[in-house]
C-alpha cells in the first residue's frame, strides 16, 4: 500500500509523519509531500533532530504534491484545508483523509514551522500518537 502524508511545505509536519510510519510501518511504501513545497528545501532542523533522536528515518528535502501522488491508496494530510486542496485540484474520487479523521480523531496537526523545540515536540507527540493509531487500523483492515 503506497501512503503519502502531506503538509504544506513538507519540511515539518509531513516529513515527521513520514519517519515515524516508516518505523511503524514498515511493509508499506510511505512517502511526504507538501501542496505549497519548494523542492529540495531541507527539513526543518527541529523535525531532523526529533527524527534522528527517536532513530526514525529523515527525509532527503521537501517534495510538491504531484499527479502520480494522487493516484497512492491512501493520502493523509495535516488539516482539511490540505485535504480539500487536493480533492479540488484532482478530484472528490480521490484517497484523502487527514490523518486524524482516518483514525477517528477531530483535532488537526497543527504547523511547528517557526516554533521553538518544544512546539515540534509537542507536534512530534501528535504524530507519533495518530502514526501508532494508524499501525493499528491498519493492521485490521486489509491492505
Amino acid at each position: 500500500m503506497k501512503i503519502v502524508f502531506v503538509c504544506t511545505g513538507n519540511t515539518c509536519r509531513s516529513p515527521m509523519a513520514e519517519g515515524i510510519a516508516k518505523t511503524y510501518l514498515p511493509q508499506h511504501d510511505i512517502v511526504s509531500r507538501g501542496i505549497m513545497a519548494q523542492a529540495g528545501a531541507p527539513v526543518a532542523s527541529h523535525t531532523q533532530q526529533l527524527l534522528e533522536t527517536h532513530q526514525h528515518p529523515v527525509s532527503a528535502g521537501a517534495t510538491p504534491f504531484t499527479n502520480e501522488d494522487a493516484q497512492a491508496d491512501l493520502i493523509l494530510t495535516m488539516t482539511s484545508g490540505h485535504a480539500q486542496h487536493i480533492r479540488m485540484l484532482y478530484g472528490a474520487e480521490t484517497p484523502v483523509s487527514t490523518l486524524s479523521d482516518y483514525v477517528g480523531e477531530s483535532l488537526e496537526v497543527s504547523d511547528p514551522y517557526g516554533g521553538s523545540y518544544e512546539v515540534y515536540e509537542a507536534t512530534f507527540k501528535q504524530l507519533t500518537r495518530l502514526v501508532q493509531q494508524l499501525q493499528r487500523k491498519l493492521g485490521t483492515e486489509l491492505v
